[in-house]
């Protein structure tokens, strides 16, 4: 984990590459990247949290969050700007109660799915072709 100085990427995008969205719509991911917009809390694996608004995860679960409160194993309080947090260290994220799990996996899957076919009317290209014999 490591405070990050910019922005990049708008938020509440898709992943952004075809291996993203693969991974992403295969595993529940997409539950987490549901909750862009949420102040959550983030357990990592050296027993410290991050209470913050996420702004951003990708499909290796790498979470970026606003407005951190972040607190050591000791106890110790730090607010940041900015955190981004690798998903390697993520041991655990809150889903907060108001959060309708079911609904927000299936419009996260609706979006991907919309990325992956915008092609499919005759315009744009399309992600994977279509087999023709």
């Amino acid at each position: 984990m490591e405070p990050k100085a910019d922005a990049s990427g708008p938020s509440g995008a898709v992943a952004s590459s075809i291996r993203e969205r693969t991974i992403a719509e295969n595993c529940l991911v997409v539950l987490l990247q549901g909750l862009q917009g949420e102040v959550t809390t983030v357990d990592l694996r050296d027993e410290s949290t991050a209470r913050g608004r996420v702004l951003n995860v990708d499909a290796f679960m790498n979470v970026r969050l606003e407005d951190v409160l972040y607190r050591d194993r000791r106890g110790r309080s730090a607010r940041l700007q900015e955190l981004f947090v690798t998903g390697r260290n993520v041991r655990y994220v809150h889903i907060p109660d108001h959060v309708d799990i079911m609904k927000t996996i299936q419009n996260q899957l609706a979006r991907i799915h919309r990325v992956r076919n915008f092609g499919s009317e005759g315009g744009g290209r399309r992600e994977f072709a279509k087999q023709t014999r």
